[in-house]
């Protein structure tokens, strides 16, 4: 799922936040301009990809984008589009409103890798409604929708033409903005929804068949939080970079605010859930009831923190050209979380800020790179898989466990399960005639079955523990080349 982020536009109203005059005046404009100017260069307004002007109460903000892909240093000519505009109002000592009512089609013509790429991209029914108020609780608040977001691409190559087909409809984000409780930094929420998304890929080669691939969504929902940003120390030190983008960054000023951004925001996480996935290719056709993600990871703190998930159920694959016995063993849900925990990260970003080479090229010195190990692995990292399982037909396995490497000695613990492995065998026995990877398959999992012991249950159970290199199954030790 992805996350939108809050538009450049939004974040500078807390560049632009004393209190400006109404109606609208050359002084606010040119209050505005050095506003965008400290975050994106003067270029920007000299060159006019950025234009601010008075409208009544509104000053209203376009961007030029043909000018800003000449000001990056490309051909103008390999995207037009016309100007996308909105309206900044003051409202208050201090506080905002933006608007913006349509976003311009985007035409393309450009090389790529393969060829040359053209087509368009639009936004149809496209809304952005954005409010700064430092008085209020939530001093951000933006809200996008679009009905359509199309996009069709076409990149031809020698080889091969390749025809893209992308819609995306109902697209909806909220997000809200507040002050971290101790004032340690923002703590930022974001909620976006989908109604169905479609996609369609058609590749031909040159003199031969066209071959199709298409996926579709029935909907999609994701939210993100993210606590304690250091809002304002990075907006600084990326104002700071910019305004010595020609500079070699280095000196006290450049670490100082560096580190006063430290560490960066406390947690991030995101997590979405898509349903009704659907892939239809020439070998068949894939269908899923739900895909479920999250992930989250911390700042440069200690100690640090990292997580992955996964989540799918109602899995199905159609083809006609798998064998009978394929679907029952392919997987019909997954679940698999891991989180991994740490000291030393904040450690680790002081050694690389305080390291000469880092400073001067962004490489790290040898030396450097050893504390920074030592660093973390002093921290006694950690990992810990949380209870998951893996179906199918006629495979039902669970697993869980945690390791860490306290005092650098790596130890855990993991148990793995399993109902429906005699039948898993006897599958794997229907394919082993034409298949050498089956028959590797029924070598490995009869050696598996050699080692489990009986649960409560009726279930197949493995407990794999090790300590440095010694590792064991249900106690008895494997060997490990040592």
């Amino acid at each position: 799922m992805r996350v939108r982020p809050l538009r450049p536009a939004l974040v500078l109203f807390v560049a632009v936040s004393p209190a400006f005059a109404s109606p609208a005046t050359p002084d606010g404009v040119r209050q505005l301009e050095d506003a965008y100017a400290a975050y994106f260069t003067r270029a920007v307004i000299d060159k006019g990809v950025v234009t601010v002007t008075p409208d009544g109460d509104d000053y209203v903000v376009a961007w030029d984008l043909e000018k800003g892909i000449a000001l990056l240093g490309a051909d103008p000519g390999m995207a037009k589009a016309a100007r996308f505009s909105y309206r900044l109002t003051p409202t208050a000592d201090g506080a905002w409103r933006l608007l913006a009512d349509a976003f311009p089609t985007l035409t393309i013509d450009a090389p790529a890798d393969a060829g040359r790429m053209t087509g368009t991209f639009e936004l149809r029914g496209f809304g952005l409604q954005g409010a700064y108020d430092p008085a209020e609780a939530d001093f951000l608040r933006a809200t996008l929708g679009v009905d359509v977001a199309h996009a069709k691409f076409k990149v031809a190559g020698a080889d091969q033409t390749a025809d893209t087909d992308f819609a995306e409809t109902g697209v909806a984000a909220e997000t809200r903005a507040k002050s971290a409780s101790g004032g340690g930094g923002v703590d930022v929420a974001s909620v976006q929804h989908i109604a169905s998304l479609t996609e369609t890929i058609v590749a031909t080669p040159t003199g031969g068949s066209p071959q199709a691939l298409t996926y579709s969504i029935g909907s999609g929902v994701g939210e993100a939080t993210l606590s304690g940003l250091r809002a304002a120390e990075i907006a600084d030190l990326w104002k700071y970079v910019v305004a010595h983008a020609d500079d070699t960054l280095t000196g006290h000023d450049f670490g100082d605010k560096l580190r006063a951004a430290l560490p960066l925001w406390k947690d991030v996480k995101a997590v979405g859930k898509l349903t009704d996935v659907v892939m239809k290719a020439p070998f068949g056709q894939a269908k899923l009831s739900s895909l479920g993600e999250t992930i989250g990871f911390s700042g440069l703190t200690a100690p640090a923190t990292a997580e992955f998930g996964i989540d799918l159920e109602g899995l199905t694959i159609d083809s006609p050209q798998a064998p009978a016995f394929a679907a029952k063993l392919t997987p019909a849900s997954f679940s698999f979380d891991v989180k991994a925990s740490g000291g030393g990260l904040d450690k680790a970003a002081e050694i690389a800020l305080n390291d000469p080479s880092f400073a001067a090229n962004g490489d790290l010195s040898p030396e450097a790179q050893d504390e920074i190990d030592a660093a973390l692995l002093a921290g006694d990292p950690k990992l810990i898989l949380a209870p998951g399982r893996l179906t199918t037909p006629a495979l039902d396995l669970a697993y869980e466990g945690e390791a860490s490497a306290v005092g650098g000695a790596p130890h855990g613990r993991f148990t793995v399960s399993a109902d429906g492995l005699d039948k898993a065998l006897a599958l794997l026995q229907e394919a082993a005639g034409t298949d050498p990877e089956a028959e590797a398959a029924i070598l490995s999992l009869t050696y598996a079955k050699g080692l489990a012991k009986a649960g409560p249950d009726g279930r197949l159970v493995w407990i794999v523990e090790f300590d440095g290199t010694d590792v064991t199954v249900n106690g008895s030790p494997l060997p490990t080349g040592k």
